[in-house]
């Protein structure tokens, strides 16, 4: 299969038909960073919701927050789960995200 030599005009149209099946690398960057900024946000309401449970509330705001928390927690899980199998192994660690059972 090797030793097959295509014109350069059929090589040019196989490679551009290739190319426009798969997104660039810029493009996947971009998805990428953009779904690490929606986690830092979402890191950063479970933190803020997380102070807010320590202070001093009534119940129907200690309700609410508790809800949100769980939102938030729910969301970073989906996020996690979208984003690619190389990015997720080392920067959540370091995100300060804590896994399932582990106490805040």
């Amino acid at each position: 299969m090797d030793d097959i030599n295509l014109p350069k005009h059929i090589v040019d149209r196989i490679e551009a038909r290739w190319c426009a099946r798969r997104p660039s690398t810029t493009k996947r960057r971009e998805i990428v960073d953009r779904q690490l900024e929606q986690l830092r946000a979402r890191r950063n309401n479970v933190r803020r919701y997380r102070w807010l449970l320590s202070t001093k509330l009534n119940d129907l705001e200690r309700n609410f927050i508790e809800r949100r928390l769980s939102e938030e927690s729910s969301a970073i899980e989906n996020l996690v789960a979208e984003i690619p199998l190389l990015v997720r192994q080392q920067p959540l660690l370091d995100a300060g995200i804590e896994p399932e059972g582990a106490s805040p």
